[in-house]
């Protein structure tokens, strides 16, 4: 199964490290800054509308051009997590959703 979360920031930020997450800087076409992940300004895209649609133009931008089974979107600091609620502590990467969580969450409900 193929799952990918996109994970939309419009800054440089840690960014979980397993394959299911796509960081995808949000608003590429207005911004100046160039960080080191795909931009919603590439393929077909409405990344100029960014300042109206926030986050909705990755998702606009994975539609147009993701082959997924299954697209998800989570804020660059907002991360999903199997424990509740996430423990405070400075790194809180150990406890994001991984793709061995998403496919044994998956296989539970088909």
């Amino acid at each position: 199964m193929n799952v990918k979360i996109l994970v939309a920031t419009h800054k440089n930020y840690p960014m979980p490290q397993d394959s299911i997450y796509l960081p995808i800087h949000v608003g590429k076409e207005l911004s100046g800054l160039t960080l080191p992940w795909i931009g919603d300004n590439t393929g077909e895209h409405i990344s100029f509308k960014n300042p109206n649609y926030c986050e909705l133009t990755a998702l606009y931008w994975a539609w147009k051009n993701l082959d997924a089974d299954y697209i998800g979107l989570a804020h660059y600091r907002r991360h999903f997590s199997t424990h509740r609620p996430l423990p405070f502590c400075k790194n809180k990467f150990p406890y994001v959703l991984n793709s061995t969580d998403v496919d044994s969450l998956l296989m539970n409900y088909s």
